[in-house]
């Protein structure tokens, strides 16, 4: 039996835009981790970067992410780059401490949450000002910050007990 042609598979040799070295796309742009350097790729990322400041899946502005890549570093967003994601995909995560929290902007506003702790902002601009988390200013302690994300499918009780890897 002849396996179905499926789009969304990774079937495509590309260069990866970050690093150069070989990686596979889906038939839209998109692929999977790179093998050489971990970045994920989607169609579009230059202009995400020139419009908002940011790339997808990855949240790291490509020119940034090409830069970290040279002087051998992880993929690491900063707290800019995190609020322009908010302003862009409305839903984000962050771990700091073993902890998982959720970012939602609603109605203008944003709250900031996780299991034992909410909090809310009426702005984009009082949460980027006065988020906190133990009484420290997240802005202060985003080095501290584990793998800053957009928000992605699944249940927040389980899924995502345990931060992913950088």
């Amino acid at each position: 039996m002849e396996k179905d042609y499926n789009p969304v598979e990774y079937n495509n040799a590309v260069q990866c835009e970050v690093c150069g070295q070989l990686t596979f796309a889906d038939d839209y742009g998109n692929t999977d981790k790179c093998p050489h350097c971990g970045w994920m790729q989607s169609p579009g990322n230059e202009l995400l970067e020139q419009w908002q400041g940011i790339s997808y899946p990855m949240l790291v502005p490509l020119s940034r992410a090409r830069e970290q890549y040279k002087a051998g570093q992880k993929f690491k967003a900063t707290f800019e780059d995190f609020i322009n994601g908010l302003k862009f995909y409305a839903e984000m995560l962050f771990w700091h401490g073993g902890t998982v929290y959720t970012v939602c902007r609603k109605s203008g506003g944003v709250r900031l949450s996780c299991k034992d702790f909410a909090e809310s902002y009426e702005t984009i601009e009082e949460f980027y000002d006065h988020a906190h988390i133990g009484g420290r200013l997240l802005k202060d302690i985003w080095v501290e910050v584990v793998h800053p994300c957009y928000m992605y499918c699944g249940d927040p009780e389980t899924d995502y007990e345990v931060s992913p890897q950088d």
